[in-house]
């Protein structure tokens, strides 16, 4: 296996039509369904969208309707059909081009229906202990810290029978079959508190058990921090030099200290989240940090991820599989960039976050961790390891833009 690095990185809130559903070759849409039975055309996308858009569990089961995808006008701000839009090359150039030399995967799902942390707890541990929600202080003051802080709690599936254990298979039927019917009242009814501290295996401890060097760059306390919810990580020796801020990640990678996986996620200001974060500002960041990669001597061995971490509230036309009682939810971006991707390929094997881990575990020789990851595609169709790729020619080193100036639509 020539792949000795994987990078994995994990942006905010976009789906697959809303970046690349105008995409040639792709199966994209540039129009939708509504609740009301309109089909309505797909509008230009804008740089920054404000207000945020509905994304959490219940948005998604509305949104995706039993299948039918016609509720995405029904979600919080839906309304307002803002989440009818997508991007053309114009928007997101360099993403496009990546696309255009690399692979671009349109049946990547989110693992769950949303919406960040538990999306996020899935990017490390093919699960989310049935989290639904994003964590929140019982006495109101704003959230900070998950294993830090004991007045932290996230709503979580939960059974009706035995308090505070999981849901039994029946409950699990029967949540399934709401989900189906998008009967949110009868979901909310497995729902209850539980503290934002888990203990569930991760695949960094999978990494730590065979020696396997890992790092996961995340800003310190962020809503997107997954390992600070996971107690024998937070409060372990690999915290320290293992868990750190995303910009120790160029650095890094031009001293040499790439470790084996690394998980990336951008801050607040450059992980395209709607609600105020530039999508040109995100691209670029993506950019850099790319470009590093492939002017590094890690280049000829490196598998690099890029997927959006929910559906953000905006549309898609695929329905996602039922796996499970958590989802799967909408279809998100993939990108896989390597020497050895394909080229230019649109790649459609049925993918979720736990492919990722997957295909980190299969290049590894690592055990799976959840029936996710287990049932999980390898990703191995989106390289070609026949042949030893001209390294310098697979390099796409792009120059940045100029953001100012670009359309928003803001309150």
């Amino acid at each position: 296996m020539p792949i000795k690095h994987v990078v994995f990185i994990v942006k905010e809130n976009r789906t697959f039509d809303n970046y690349f559903g105008r995409y040639p070759g792709a199966d994209g849409a540039t129009s939708g369904k509504t609740s009301t039975g309109e089909t309505v055309k797909l509008s230009i996308a804008t740089d920054i969208l404000a207000p945020d858009l509905g994304h959490g569990f219940k948005d998604g089961v509305i949104a995706v309707n039993g299948g039918r995808m016609d509720g995405f006008d029904k979600i919080y701000n839906g309304e307002s059909l803002n989440g009818y839009s997508s991007f053309t090359r114009q928007g997101i150039p360099k993403y496009w081009s990546y696309a255009d030399r690399f692979t671009l995967g349109d049946r990547m799902f989110s693992s769950m229906y949303g919406p960040t942390f538990p999306e996020h707890l899935y990017t490390v541990g093919a699960q989310a202990s049935d989290v639904v929600g994003n964590k929140q202080k019982i006495d109101g003051d704003s959230p900070s810290g998950y294993c830090d802080d004991s007045h932290e709690f996230a709503n979580a599936f939960r059974s009706l029978s035995d308090e505070g254990e999981r849901l039994t298979q029946a409950e699990r039927d029967d949540v399934m079959k709401a989900e189906e019917q998008a009967d949110i009242e009868k979901i909310m009814r497995f729902w209850r508190l539980v503290r934002a501290c888990f203990n569930f295996e991760v695949l960094q401890d999978r990494l730590n058990e065979q020696n396997i060097s890992w790092r996961y760059y995340v800003e310190d306390g962020s809503w997107f921090n997954a390992l600070l919810a996971i107690k024998h990580i937070r409060f372990s020796k690999y915290w320290g030099p293992n868990v750190v801020p995303p910009d120790r990640f160029l650095p890094d990678v031009a001293n040499g200290r790439l470790k084996r996986v690394s998980w990336l996620v951008p801050g607040t200001g450059f992980n395209e989240h709607p609600g105020g974060a530039s999508v040109c500002e995100g691209e670029n960041w993506t950019v850099r940090h790319v470009n590093a990669i492939m002017r590094s001597k890690f280049w000829k061995d490196t598998a690099i991820f890029i997927v959006w971490d929910d559906f953000g509230g905006f549309y898609d036309h695929v329905p996602p599989p039922h796996y499970d009682h958590m989802g799967l939810g909408p279809r998100v971006p993939l990108l896989v960039i390597s020497p050895w991707a394909r080229k230019g390929y649109v790649d459609s094997t049925e993918y979720e976050f736990s492919s990722v881990l997957k295909f980190i575990e299969t290049i590894h020789g690592l055990e799976p961790m959840t029936q996710r990851d287990r049932q999980a595609d390898p990703m191995l169709g989106a390289f070609d390891f026949e042949s030893e790729p001209d390294f310098e020619e697979r390099k796409l080193i792009l120059d940045q833009r100029d953001c100012s100036g670009l359309p928003k639509k803001v309150p």
